[in-house]
């Protein structure tokens, strides 16, 4: 029986997961590692926290007092704020405005009915010329026949009171009656003559034309055009008629009633010169006869009266027209861009440079717009520096330090 083979076995191959020993990181190194972190951690902990003083000069903030702010260097508001020269530039012309043509008053008649009646006729239209003394419309009034029955009665009267006088006056001159009955007729007549002179001028300050015992005319007090007519036939008329029957005006002149922004009319003055243009291309100079010293609530609009000659009749009561005020050459004004100008309602403000940090806020007179500009009538002077940029922010700084 053979013995079985004492020859050693050949070695196992190492795993794949066990590490090389040539490879193997050294425990000493990982600890020491670990405890300088723990220690950073600690030292860290430990530190004392930046003081309030050390954060503001890391990180400046602007200072408010009253309408100034100071801005220290290197704050981060320098970033949105921009600094400008303000320069002069002539003044921005003004923009046409819408307006409207009207007959002027004090070359314009109304007409009425001077007595109750109802209208019998009427022999005008709407925008016919008549001539002075031309009948306009008639009124058949049982008031009229009234007045002419009180007219006869007054004459006939006074003519009795004179007779009976000149008859008292001859008795006495013979001596057959009394001289305190020449006195007494003779104050009879003066107050029938009296009365006669009164129902005379009633008459008269009608201003009709007479035609029967009870119709008179209308006529036309002055030449004119019929601009407004409120009358038919069969009309029931009466003194008391609130509106006019009719109006006659002479439109040799009109007036331009213009709406202008507050920016625009206060360059004008009675007398200026401004150019009147039609929706056709017709255009022609007129003169501001009146500025309107209060503003529309509603439109935010000025009232301008500009007169304009009209021989021509071109320009028709009611049509809309354009007014444009001419920009004085002579003018200059300090133009700003929009974002330098911060309007709370109330006023209008820009921020002025006073040194390299200090900016003040300064109440200015905006005008004109135009292009991304503004004009300012007051407040800022050519050669100060101004915020052209970043004016909100400030404003807003202000207000939040308030």
């Amino acid at each position: 029986m053979s013995l079985p083979d004492s020859s050693p076995l050949p070695p196992s191959p190492p795993s794949p997961s066990a590490p090389s020993p040539d490879h193997r990181r050294p425990v000493w190194l990982a600890i020491a590692g670990a405890g300088l972190i723990g220690t950073a951690g600690v030292l860290y902990a430990l530190a004392p926290a930046p003081s309030a003083a050390e954060s503001e000069t890391a990180n400046p903030r602007p200072a408010v007092n009253g309408e100034t702010v100071q801005i220290p260097e290197g704050a981060p508001q320098w970033q949105y704020v921009e600094l400008a020269v303000a320069s002069e530039a002539p003044a921005l012309a003004p923009l046409p405005a819408p307006a409207r043509v009207q007959f002027d008053e004090s070359r314009t008649a109304s007409m009425g009915a001077p007595l109750a009646g109802r209208v019998e006729e009427v022999r005008v239209r709407l925008g016919d010329r008549v001539k002075a003394g031309e009948r306009l419309f008639s009124v058949r009034s049982g008031a009229y026949a009234d007045l002419q029955k009180e007219m006869h009665s007054a004459e006939a009267e006074a003519a009795e009171k004179r007779r009976t006088a000149e008859r008292l006056k001859e008795l006495v001159s013979l001596q057959a009656a009394p001289e305190k009955d020449l006195l007494a007729a003779q104050t009879e007549q003066k107050q029938a003559e009296l009365a006669l002179e009164a129902a005379r001028a009633k008459a008269a300050s009608l201003r009709v034309s007479t035609e029967g015992d009870n119709l008179f005319w209308v006529t036309a007090p002055r030449a004119g055009t019929v601009v407004d007519l409120d009358v038919v036939a069969s009309l029931e008329v009466t003194p008391e008629r609130d509106k006019p029957l009719l109006r006659l005006s002479d439109l040799d002149e009109v007036l331009v009633v213009a709406d202008l922004q507050e920016s625009d009319a206060s360059d004008l003055r009675p007398g200026t010169a401004v150019l009147v243009g039609t929706r056709d291309g017709t255009t022609r100079p007129g003169k501001v006869d009146r500025v309107s010293e209060v503003v529309d609530p509603t439109r935010r609009t000025v009232e301008v009266r500009v007169r304009v000659p009209n021989t021509d009749r071109l320009f028709r009561p009611n049509a809309y027209v354009e007014v444009t005020p001419s920009a004085p050459d002579d003018v200059k004004r300090v133009r700003v861009p929009n974002s330098a100008v911060v309007t709370d309602g109330a006023r209008s403000v820009v921020f002025v440079a006073r040194d390299a940090h200090r900016l003040e806020r300064v109440a200015v007179t905006p005008g004109r717009r135009r292009g991304g500009e503004v004009e300012l009538r007051g407040g800022l002077t050519a050669g100060e520096r101004f915020v052209a940029r970043g004016a909100l922010l400030l404003e807003n700084q202000i207000e939040l330090a308030d």
